[in-house]
């Protein structure tokens, strides 16, 4: 009987206090993440840009990092340079 009565409590409890956990708020707007696109423009522009790839002990990398970079990524040609949209390309030059 005293497992029922505690078992009652913990679900009754679990229940009201539930809400207080959501992550809900009705005064902001829904936030709309990347597009799988978006997100592949933005890792194209990166490798152009020379920030990728980098290592734990060069973030963010320096400028000669990023140099060398950009020159491999030239070097090689990959087949995804040659659908990079051009306004992505002039976008991001930090």
């Amino acid at each position: 009987m005293k497992n029922v009565l505690r078992f009652a409590v913990a679900t009754a409890a679990a229940a009201l206090l539930s809400p207080a956990f959501a992550q809900t708020d009705a005064s902001a707007p829904a936030q709309q993440g990347l597009t799988r696109a978006e997100v592949i423009d933005q890792l194209k522009q990166a490798y152009l840009d020379g920030e990728l790839p980098t290592n734990d002990g060069n973030y963010p990398p320096d400028a000669a990092t990023r140099a060398r970079n950009r020159e491999l990524v030239q070097a090689t040609s990959p087949a995804w340079l040659a659908h990079v949209p051009p306004a992505s390309q002039a976008t991001s030059q930090q």
